[in-house]
């Protein structure tokens, strides 16, 4: 398996059972309900005493697990031709992938803790059109990986040169995270919020006798805190939130440390790689013709500690493919974004910069401003006033207070949209409280529309939309004339190039 063989169909390692447990545990949970209802149907109906119905019931599905595991390997095999891999896998419905090298986007890589003692990997192909991952080949060697990733590359493409046959191990990086990038993911990590919205669920699937633990527990604080007085009260729930908040933030950091230690950005002639990880070792590459737009984006806190994230989006066929086809650079400067821009659109484009705040950008008009005041502000807190005003008396007034709400909301987001455009990219900025900024090539664009709403149309402005492989950019309230001049310079852009808009 160290190096590419077409003497028939191979056989991956033994270790690939790992692989298949971890596959079959997967589709265990996914279909919880189904997968475990036997077993639920055993401890109910069984005449063995609870433990006992329990571990005879983890004992079956774990025998089941292995035992599908072990079969799916012996069943599992794979072929390399001179376009091609063929997959085939299955105990008993036999499938066969013939995934083409034309089709494959990326090569992807993963390495877990016994993988990397024994240098073995699980290579991924990432192809068009697919929802993610297509094909795995699971536990094959390091070298086996680099040969198979070196000939698809040859094979795919024609601009072959000194880059595409260097090795990996030679290459110096383009961006290395340390421990303190670290620290900067894990705070503005969104999804550290998701534990507080499991609080919720949690605590309805306690049962009576737990819950009735945590109400006295409350209670007894609740008396705890009346004797102490209000202030001290308020200073001990206080620290309980600010600890609470400190517990996530450390939950969110160490996410950061097992998903992208040692995080490292190659450039490998026309391929983009990235690999990091602490216990598992991800390895995510893109082929820089594949881009279809990048993105910069900075929340909250990212604001706070000057920071972005950087995305490069490929093609996709349906929003639930969107995640899997994000090349993530999970922080970056403004400075380094810059830097690495005319890398990822060399040659053509590249040379504007996509710091949000650079001066560059030109606003979109104010009546996008108003627009959304009237429509969104003005008109329902009317009706929402109107109709409570009747049925609570002077009191259902307060619902024009929506009213400052949305023209301060308004109001910043239309400080935040902007665009900036050259011979051969454009560039979108938004944004609420952080900041978004989406550029695209005027090649890739699909399709493009000019549309004028009744308000729009009294005002001389109009909206430009523009049709990606991975989604759409839309730039508001611009002057009708320069949104026909933008639309018809790029279909005469798509019109003449001469590559490919994938």
């Amino acid at each position: 398996m160290n190096v590419l063989s077409r003497d028939g169909w191979q056989r991956t390692s033994p270790f690939a059972i790992l692989f298949f447990v971890g596959k079959i545990v997967r589709v265990i949970a996914q279909n919880a309900w189904q997968s475990i209802a036997p077993l639920f149907v055993y401890i109910s109906v069984g005449k063995e005493d609870l433990v006992t119905k329990i571990v005879v019931g983890g004992i079956t599905l774990a025998l089941v697990i292995v035992v599908g595991s072990i079969l799916s390997w012996l069943f599992f095999r794979y072929r390399v031709l001179d376009d091609s891999v063929l997959i085939r896998s299955g105990v008993f419905r036999k499938k066969q992938l013939d995934i083409k090298f034309d089709r494959i986007q990326g090569i992807n890589t993963q390495q877990n803790p016994v993988y990397r003692f024994l240098d073995l990997v699980t290579v991924t192909f990432d192809t068009a059109g697919s929802s993610g991952d297509e094909g795995n080949l699971p536990a094959v060697t390091r070298d086996f990986a680099n040969a198979l990733r070196k000939q698809i590359g040859s094979t795919r493409s024609k601009r072959t040169d000194a880059g595409d046959d260097a090795d990996a191990d030679s290459l110096q990086p383009l961006l290395k995270l340390d421990w303190r990038d670290m620290v900067r993911i894990g705070l503005a990590d969104r999804r550290a919020l998701i534990v507080f919205a499991l609080i919720g669920p949690l605590m309805e699937q306690m049962g009576d006798e737990i819950r009735g633990y945590v109400d006295e527990a409350l209670q007894s604080a609740a008396l705890n805190a009346m004797q102490f007085g209000v202030s001290t009260g308020i200073q001990i729930a206080a620290a309980v939130l600010v600890g609470l908040l400190v517990l996530f933030a450390m939950i969110s950091i160490a996410a950061a440390f097992l998903r992208y230690h040692n995080f490292e950005l190659y450039l490998d002639g026309t391929t983009l790689r990235s690999h990091g990880g602490l216990l598992t070792r991800h390895e995510h590459s893109i082929d820089l013709q594949k881009i279809q737009t990048l993105r910069l984006q900075q929340g909250i806190v990212q604001i706070w500690l000057k920071r972005f994230s950087m995305t490069a989006r490929q093609a996709i066929s349906g929003r639930k493919q969107r995640r899997k086809k994000v090349f993530s650079i999970p922080v970056v400067t403004a400075a380094q974004a810059d830097g690495l821009r005319p890398l990822l659109l060399a040659e053509e484009a590249g040379r504007l910069s996509q710091d949000p705040r650079d001066p560059g950008f030109s606003p979109v008009s104010a009546y996008y401003m108003r627009s959304r005041i009237l429509y969104i502000g003005l008109l329902p807190a009317l009706a929402f006033a109107a109709f409570f005003a009747v049925e609570v008396g002077p009191p259902g007034i307060t619902g024009l207070l929506w009213l400052p709400v949305v023209a301060l909301l308004a109001w910043r987001n239309w400080k935040r949209a902007g665009y900036r455009f050259d011979a051969d990219e454009i560039i979108r900025r938004s944004g609420l409280f952080g900041y978004r900024t989406v550029s695209l090539l005027f090649r890739k664009v699909q399709r493009i529309t000019v549309t004028q709403s009744h308000y729009q149309r009294r005002k001389g402005l109009a909206s430009l939309r523009l049709y990606m492989a991975s989604g759409t950019v839309n730039i508001p309230y611009i002057e009708l004339s320069l949104a026909r001049q933008l639309r018809d310079y790029i279909l005469y852009r798509i019109e003449s190039s001469e590559k490919a808009w994938h």
